[in-house]
């Protein structure tokens, strides 16, 4: 906490959108991030965004600045680059203590604040790349990534396999801050048992999270009579294709839903489970362990620091059919009390180690680390 008469460092978030105004993972980190961060009353936050002003109107401590948006309709990194001309210039007037870029958006001129600089690149997908198109694509990101976190004073991890890449591209310093999530006091009451047990998707209908293991899986029990259920939820390229083609007997889609109806999902279910092909630190798979829903998930990025195999949920290979069917079916083997037991140990876990108020106190003590008198 502040000392009396502590002066509150002035900080800039740089961010390409903010949820709701935008989608995406990082676009929600952005938003919370704020909100705990003003809540806290130890920073006084410059948030540069390009939405209009009043984002963040009833939080003290924020002053945000607009900035003309990227165009998706046009080459996303001349968009970027773009963007992030925008940022330089507003920085240069601004002449906070420190600056938060949230992806590129501190891209032109970040050498000239690199005594300042946090970079955050969040998930790392474009080092987790599994086919040949998936790598050339890749690429100038994997570049951009590199020189970003070799000028930042010091790059954010969100921890697990992401560390190893940046210490590897040789990032000036690395600091494992984890994604957050707002965690009940409480756990949700005992699931009431149903007749199958009710898995949970949550994601983008896109080939890295696995939705083509899920359907496999699922269409296997199916065939065995297990008595499972899997709900869908989200949207993306392939939503389509698999409401043309016909779904498992098992399988439910719910398109797009609001966090209501999303935090209400997870309560309800036995089991969230997410086969992902490569990630960061899933924040739904957080929201899950929040709500005392046991997890299923592939070893990938930082799953391994939020899953314990056998502890709070099953830790899978990635990638591998066989091994998520056997994960499922050993999980419908589990009887109420083992389910339970799981449930309970994710929402200690994430009441301790990942509730956002605690989170945010990792990044004040990073930006004080960066502006106090031995920096």
């Amino acid at each position: 906490m502040n000392g009396p008469g502590a002066v509150r460092p002035r900080v800039a978030i740089c961010t390409d959108g903010v949820f709701p105004l935008a989608m995406g993972g990082m676009q929600r980190h952005s938003r919370l991030l704020v909100e705990h961060l003003a809540r806290s009353g130890e920073v006084d936050l410059i948030v540069l965004h390009p939405h209009p002003t009043g984002v963040f109107s009833d939080l003290p401590h924020v002053e945000e600045m607009p900035l003309p948006p990227i165009d998706t309709g046009k080459f996303y990194l001349r968009e970027l680059w773009r963007y992030s001309r925008h940022v330089e210039a507003a920085l240069h007037r601004l002449q906070p203590d420190v600056v938060l870029s949230q992806g590129f958006s501190v891209w032109a001129g970040a050498h000239t604040f690199r005594d300042k600089l946090i970079f955050h690149p969040h998930g790392l997908e474009m080092f987790q790349g599994l086919t040949t198109k998936e790598r050339m694509l890749g690429l100038p990101f994997r570049m951009l990534v590199q020189h970003l976190a070799r000028q930042a004073r010091c790059t954010i991890s969100l921890g697990g396999k992401l560390t190893a890449i940046l210490r590897s591209i040789g990032a000036r310093q690395v600091v494992v801050l984890p994604n957050a999530v707002d965690v009940p006091q409480q756990p949700p009451a005992d699931r009431e048992p149903g007749d199958a047990v009710r898995f949970l998707f949550v994601g983008r209908f896109a080939f890295n999270k696995g939705i083509d293991l899920l359907m496999h899986a699922a269409q296997r029990l199916a065939k065995e009579q297990v008595p499972a259920r899997f709900q869908l939820a989200g949207d993306g390229p392939l939503l389509r294709q698999y409401r043309a083609e016909g779904l498992p007997p098992n399988v439910e889609l719910l398109g797009r839903v609001d966090d209501e109806h999303l935090f209400q999902l997870y309560a309800d279910s036995d089991c969230f489970v997410l086969p992902t092909r490569f990630e960061g630190m899933p924040t739904v798979v957080l929201e899950a362990m929040a709500r005392a829903c046991p997890v299923v998930v592939s070893d990938v990025g930082a799953t391994a620091d939020l899953v314990t195999d056998g502890l709070n949920g099953l830790l899978l290979p990635a990638g591998d059919a066989e091994a998520l069917y056997r994960g499922l079916v050993r999980f419908c083997r589990m009887d109420a009390a083992q389910r339970r037991a799981m449930g309970q140990a994710g929402h200690t876990l994430a009441r301790q180690r990942f509730d956002w108020p605690q989170v945010a106190r990792g990044y004040i003590a990073l930006f004080r680390g960066l502006t106090g008198p031995d920096r």
